[in-house]
């Protein structure tokens, strides 16, 4: 009995080590299920109610489909993984765009904002020289109108507007016309009456 006791004492380290085959826990369960209480020593008193607790309870099966449940259940999680983190570098790229194009705009704003200079003319003959220019491009701008409304005036004719309402020059005479007469020639001075 001392014998069988050693062995069932390594049985239970085994056992509690997780290195025992299924043939040694049905001899340890053997032994303590067929050997009255009272001859079980009292230091394994313990371990039989452990052994007889663990072998009362059911032994759950794994589903036969569990493995390739979890397999595409992993795989489903990993594309969406791959998902969120291409999604984030899409966001991170776009962020940083956004922060550059900000920064961007601000500096040419600020630059444009210090490099205003106020364009000035203290030379009365290159103010006059600028003068004229600007009244030549208003000249040949009015011309341009001219030639549209004219032309305006010949599309509308052709359409059968009746375009004798405007006729009536005593009416709408044309308070800019000026004779050749009235014409007064520019004089040269050294300052400009503004």
């Amino acid at each position: 009995m001392s014998k069988d006791i050693y062995t069932i004492r390594q049985l239970l380290s085994l056992y509690y080590a997780g290195m025992t085959s299924p043939r040694q826990e049905a001899e340890l369960l053997d032994y303590f299920t067929q050997t009255p209480a009272e001859e079980i020593p009292a230091d394994l008193s313990v371990d039989r109610l452990v052994l007889l607790g663990l072998d009362s309870m059911s032994v759950e099966t794994v589903p036969s489909q569990l493995g390739s449940h979890l397999s595409s259940h992993i795989d489903t999680l990993a594309r969406k993984e791959r998902i969120n983190r291409r999604g984030r570098r899409i966001m991170a790229a776009c962020s940083i765009a956004a922060s550059v194009a900000i920064l961007l705009t601000v500096g040419i704003f600020l630059i444009k904002e210090n490099s205003v200079s106020v364009y000035e003319l203290t030379d009365p003959q290159e103010a006059q020289a600028e003068t004229q220019k600007a009244l030549l491009l208003v000249s040949e701008c009015l011309n341009k109108a001219d030639v549209k409304a004219e032309e305006t005036d010949m599309l509308l004719e052709r359409l059968g507007f009746d375009m004798s309402m405007f006729d009536d020059d005593d009416e709408y005479a044309d308070s800019l016309a000026v004779d050749a007469d009235e014409v007064l020639p520019m004089q040269n001075t050294d300052t400009l009456g503004v």
